[in-house]
């Protein structure tokens, strides 16, 4: 073999084999902008009645609340815990705490989410859930906007609660 035909076929098999290992590489992706620790404050509007025992017709609450919480990336889904309290004086169920579960996938900058979790206080511990979407505005701060519900069946009464809030939360990611 000329030297010549050595050297192509030396430098084909070297190409070959570096691109061969460039596809076997998996990309490193980067973390999404909502991975990470946050605080939150919101306000919210809660919609609650009770019938049974206690009867009491659908009625209006504004009030405050705050949130802290955690989010990781897994694949392109965010998934998260939060830790809530909604502080609704007039509502059916008084003042709410809880944890929720969030499953979110981003795109850009928004973050559509399914939250489910726990809450209690009074009367009850109970199922919460919800809908939501987060915007990340800036590096750091995002709104939220979300409605979550709840239905306690305690002591001879159904309690329902309903509340729409939005929010700012700051991430310290």
């Amino acid at each position: 073999m000329s030297r010549i035909t050595r050297f192509i076929l030396s430098a084909s098999i070297v190409m070959l084999s570096s691109l061969v290992h460039a596809q076997s590489v998996v990309p490193v992706t980067a973390a999404s902008r909502f991975a990470g620790p946050y605080l939150g404050f919101k306000v919210g509007v809660n919609n609650s009645d009770a019938s049974g025992v206690i009867n009491k017709a659908s009625h209006t609450t504004v009030f405050p609340g705050f949130t802290a919480g955690y989010n990781f990336d897994i694949d392109r889904f965010v998934v998260g815990a939060e830790a809530f309290s909604d502080l609704h004086h007039g509502s059916t169920t008084y003042k709410d705490g809880g944890i929720d579960a969030k499953f979110g996938m981003p795109f850009n900058q928004v973050l559509p989410y399914l939250r489910l979790g726990f809450t209690g206080d009074d009367p009850d511990t109970r199922f919460h859930w919800g809908l939501g979407v987060e915007y990340k505005f800036a590096r750091h701060v995002s709104a939220v906007g979300e409605w979550t519900t709840d239905t306690s069946h305690c002591d001879g009464t159904k309690r329902t609660n309903n509340s729409f809030i939005i929010g700012l939360q700051y991430h310290f990611n």
